[in-house]
């Protein structure tokens, strides 16, 4: 063999070899990019949630969660197996935060089924001081693996669409937490849904009550809006602009009349939101 072909033989090789390594090289980074978040492609059918609702919940009394463990506690699991396999990175922006709204909500209330009964779910918390730990375990079933309520609540729901009506949202199985709406939430319905969970519990009876005292306005609201309070700044408006955004009646023209404002924070019950009789 000459030279001239020995030497093309063999940049042919290099050549053929290179572009193998690119390959094996881009294939590899593909996977990745594409981690599994589930296989289910389009918003998950969340009839099941609403029927489950429908049938225990109210929401001045809380869940019937004994009769919930006796009768629907494999309707429960099933339910919580199937939103672990939503594929949320196929949802539209709206349709994911009412994925992780409804992801939160039902494992709320699967992780006190499983022990119920209970006095509270700070009663599962290892932490014997602040007794708050139980939502920073990973409980909930999240495509291949688990995740903590708190990544939902901070992570993905919180930071990842900066909203602070969701507070109004997600329900922590205490009885000072708004209540769970009795529906599922939708994508396509979402603004309209949070726009009203908003408006009724701070216009209900747990709500804020504004007191005035001579020129001030003392308003007397739930802790929430103290603990998440940069939420209500941030993104917002201010705690101010926030109510007179969703504050009606009485409260609203006294929050406006008042020349200065005073926020005083009810104390937060952390007793099980139990209807069980």
């Amino acid at each position: 063999m000459d030279i001239k072909k020995t030497l093309s033989l063999i940049l042919g090789i290099i050549l053929f070899g290179v572009a193998l390594a690119s390959c094996t090289e881009s294939s590899s980074a593909k996977g990745a990019t594409a981690p599994q978040t589930g296989s289910a492609s389009g918003e998950p059918d969340y009839s099941g949630w609403t029927a489950l609702l429908t049938k225990y919940y109210d929401p001045q009394g809380g869940m019937n969660y004994k009769a919930l463990k006796a009768g629907d506690a494999g309707t429960l699991q099933a339910l919580r197996q199937k939103m672990a396999g939503v594929n949320v990175g196929s949802l539209s922006k709206k349709e994911q935060l009412a994925y992780w709204i409804n992801l939160y909500n039902i494992n709320v209330v699967s992780v006190v089924v499983e022990h119920y009964p209970l006095k509270s779910i700070r009663d599962l918390s290892t932490d014997p001081i602040i007794r708050l730990n139980v939502f920073k375990t990973d409980r909930v079933p999240f495509g291949k693996g688990k995740i903590a309520l708190n990544d939902i609540e901070n992570d993905r729901i919180r930071e990842g669409f900066k909203d602070p009506r969701i507070h109004f949202a997600i329900n922590c199985a205490a009885k000072s937490c708004p209540p769970i709406r009795t529906e599922a939430y939708r994508g396509a319905k979402i603004d309209e849904q949070l726009d009203d969970q908003a408006r009724k519990f701070l216009n209900g009876p747990h709500g804020a009550r504004v007191e005035m005292k001579g020129n001030t306005a003392v308003v007397h609201v739930t802790k929430i809006m103290d603990w998440f309070g940069d939420d209500f700044e941030k993104w917002g408006g201010g705690k101010q602009a926030f109510l007179r955004r969703f504050l009606s009646g009485d409260n609203l023209a006294a929050l406006k009349s008042a020349k200065t404002i005073r926020f005083d924070y009810d104390d937060y019950d952390w007793g099980l939101n139990d209807a069980s009789k």
